[in-house]
């Protein structure tokens, strides 16, 4: 019950918070945004390997050839509360997986 309450209270601080995190790159609209992330995850669908351990994690193999590729391409992982406020924000449908941000196109 305490391992409960403690999940429960430490995702309400998160969501109130702002701990919802975003692909963004100054400059970039959400259209390119999301047209890079395409791209990065095909290639890490390429990579990706069953046995290695898949899974849409951050931490998971895929997830770090993801993460690899977005940030060559200038990309930053930002909170809500470091995103400009005239910037769009598509949450991802994955819990724990990074949404995208980008100027309105």
């Amino acid at each position: 019950m305490r391992l409960v309450l403690s999940g429960a209270l430490l995702l309400s601080v998160c969501i109130l918070d702002g701990c919802a995190r975003y692909w963004y790159q100054e400059g970039k609209s959400l259209k390119q945004t999301k047209e890079d992330l395409a791209v990065c995850q095909a290639e890490a669908n390429r990579y990706s390997q069953d046995d290695v351990g898949s899974g849409r994690g951050l931490d998971s193999y895929d997830g770090r050839l993801v993460r690899q590729c977005m940030e060559e391409r200038g990309y930053r992982r930002v909170t809500e509360n470091e995103l400009p406020a005239r910037v769009r924000r598509e949450s991802s449908p994955v819990f724990g997986v990074p949404g995208v941000a980008g100027t309105i196109d």
